[in-house]
């Protein structure tokens, strides 16, 4: 009974022009009862684009197949091929203009109206042939004419009210009349006078829509990043076809990317208790988990939806992505090649794999991948951040400075963008400096646990002869990025230029323990023995010089060898070997005679305290 009330009110609406509101009440209509031809023939008359007319009547057709209303308007709009069987309705026959003369929509403008109809224009030519007398005539038989044009082209469908007249809201028997006098017994909708040629004017109206152009609405706004319309237009999708795992899917995308992580979370289970196989979900709930808690274990997620679907290229990314959060660049480079034979020119694809290399050290294989992933896209701005670092890690900063102030550009509030923007400052020399505390100083705001921040700037303020802040931030540094073995190098390097040697050695020991490579331990014994020697500990700074001597010879840079060797033969010059004989020959020549007088054994005291000299001249001797 409400359903007749609304659908009579969207009738009334109709006959008065409201369309707006007509359309609402039959969009509710649909929304309650999708199975009724009759709303989806009177919706077509409503919308206005093309895409709409044809969307209607092939969801009147679905309902009722045998819907000759439909058929012959989808016909005529073009998408569907003409029966045979089926003529098109006669251009110019209809004389309804006593009936409907009070239900008429305003008329075309004159020349249109003359010129769209075939007899109008006939009568012009002919008037033309027969000069004055023949237009005088052409053009009172063309009012005349013009008036059926008018019946043909706008004839309202509202029911008329003419007595004797049936009026019933089913528009499908006016198609079948074939005379040009048709008894008329019910509204018809407009699209059923246009002629077969017509084409409709697009024209954007923002109405709403059923199930499938909700959806593909929905999809358009996430293509456009209107996240929130996305949602509104995915939950309209649902209320027709609540059972829609890649509607309930795509909701649950638009709450994660709205950040409302406890509904997405629950719309994504829905969408997995209504289809267990379906991977996507899957990959959905482990992103929420991971933006909640960056250390939550989502690896049985991303597992589940690599196993639903080989070919998931997501699934594949974000593990990757997710292994190299958790230190595992190995295992996140299987993956990467995976996803690289499945997509190999996809940028996120080289972007890993060279964040993956620079984890493994392998600086030279980040660039070219960096390089790889920059050439697929450029719009692709964690590629710049990354590219920054290869360029930094293979001694080029001024690459680094280039692609490190783009990114900078636009993500001007990202505080490890400005610490390595600081460092490619830094490392571009003492003309770059003042730009490289600026560059630091606005990381440490965003974040002041920025360990990087901490340690170039630290460095900037020691290579500008500011030891004590230089202390201060490498310190800092170091407290923030633990077991690092770097830090602890510049902190030593930092006291010692204070002058706190003992803080220095201590700091250089911690170093040395912390070294896992050949290289690492070089620059230990590389800065250490100078300590050492600021310290007086000369031994132990000799001792340092010939470990780094005896590194293999890639570990350190050929002048760190050098100098150490110099060190070690300015610390420990070589005793000539003439000393030891002629020492060895006055001990007999001193004893006057062969008796021995016990006064004679300490003046032998003094060759017994040079024993330390033959042992040192052996050392020296023992050198490469």
């Amino acid at each position: 009974m409400a359903q007749e009330k609304m659908y009579k009110e969207a009738l009334d609406a109709i006959q008065r022009g409201e369309r707006t509101r007509a359309r609402d009440l039959l969009t509710r209509l649909l929304r309650t009862d999708s199975n009724r031809a009759d709303y989806w023939l009177w919706m077509s008359t409503l919308v206005e684009t093309h895409t709409e007319r044809v969307y209607c009547l092939e969801s009147a057709i679905r309902v009722d197949p045998n819907n000759e209303a439909a058929r012959r308007g989808l016909i005529l709009l073009g998408a569907r091929q003409a029966d045979p069987s089926i003529r098109p309705v006669p251009p110019i026959r209809r004389r309804w203009e006593k009936e409907l003369d009070k239900e008429l929509e305003p008329p075309k403008k004159f020349f249109r109206r003359i010129w769209d109809n075939p007899i109008s224009r006939l009568v012009l030519f002919l008037g033309a042939a027969v000069l004055t007398f023949g237009l005088v005539m052409g053009a009172i038989y063309g009012f005349q004419h013009q008036q059926d044009s008018v019946a043909f082209y706008r004839v309202s469908p509202f029911p008329t009210h003419t007595r004797g007249i049936t009026h019933t809201p089913t528009p499908t028997r006016t198609l079948v009349v074939r005379s040009p006098t048709p008894t008329f017994i019910g509204p018809t909708p407009l699209w059923m006078f246009l002629p077969q040629t017509y084409t409709p004017i697009p024209i954007y109206v923002n109405t709403p829509h059923p199930r499938d152009e909700a959806y593909r609405l929905g999809i358009n706004a996430f293509q456009r990043n209107q996240i929130e319309l996305m949602l509104h237009y995915m939950q309209q999708a649902i209320t027709f076809s609540p059972g829609s795992t890649d509607m309930v899917y795509h909701a649950a995308e638009a709450y994660r990317l709205l950040g409302q992580y406890n509904e997405a979370l629950d719309t994504y289970q829905q969408a997995i208790t209504s289809n267990p196989s379906f991977a996507p979900p899957y990959l959905g709930r482990a992103l929420v988990h991971l933006a909640q808690n960056p250390n939550a274990n989502v690896e049985t997620d991303l597992q589940r939806a690599i196993q639903l679907d080989p070919n998931y290229l997501d699934a594949y990314l974000t593990r990757a992505a997710y292994l190299l959060d958790h230190d595992e660049p190995a295992l996140a480079l299987d993956d990467i090649e995976i996803a690289a034979n499945l997509f190999p020119d996809h940028p996120m694809v080289n972007l890993l794999a060279a964040q993956a290399y620079l984890l493994l050290g392998d600086y030279e294989l980040a660039l070219q991948a960096a390089k790889l992933s920059h050439n697929a896209d450029q719009t692709l701005l964690p590629t710049y951040l990354t590219l920054s670092r290869s360029y930094l890690l293979n001694n080029d900063p001024e690459q680094a400075l280039y692609y490190i102030e783009i990114y900078n550009r636009y993500e001007y509030d990202d505080p490890e963008g400005l610490s390595i923007l600081g460092e490619a400052y830094y490392r571009s020399g003492e003309d770059y400096y003042p730009q490289a505390l600026t560059a630091l100083n606005q990381a440490l705001e965003y974040n002041e646990e920025n360990a990087q921040a901490f340690r170039y700037r630290g460095l900037t303020y020691l290579a500008l002869g500011n030891t004590r802040q230089a202390v201060n931030d490498l310190y800092s540094a170091t407290e923030l990025a633990r077991y690092q073995f770097e830090y602890s190098i510049d902190l030593g390097r930092a006291f010692w230029a204070d002058g706190r040697l003992n803080e220095a050695i201590m700091t250089l020991n911690v170093a040395e323990d912390r070294a896992e490579f050949d290289a690492q331990r070089a620059m230990v014994y590389y800065y250490r023995p100078q300590v050492y020697e600021a310290s007086d500990m000369l031994w132990d700074a000799i001792l340092d010089y010939q470990r780094l001597i005896e590194l293999p010879i890639e570990s350190a840079p050929l002048e760190w060898r050098q100098f150490a060797e110099a060190r070690i033969l300015e610390l420990n010059p070589p005793t000539p070997t003439s000393t030891l004989t002629s020492t060895a020959t006055l001990t007999p020549t001193i004893t006057p005679t062969p008796t021995v007088t016990p006064t004679a054994t300490p003046t032998l005291t003094p060759t017994v305290t040079r024993t330390p000299t033959p042992t040192r001249t052996s050392f020296t001797s023992s050198l490469p």
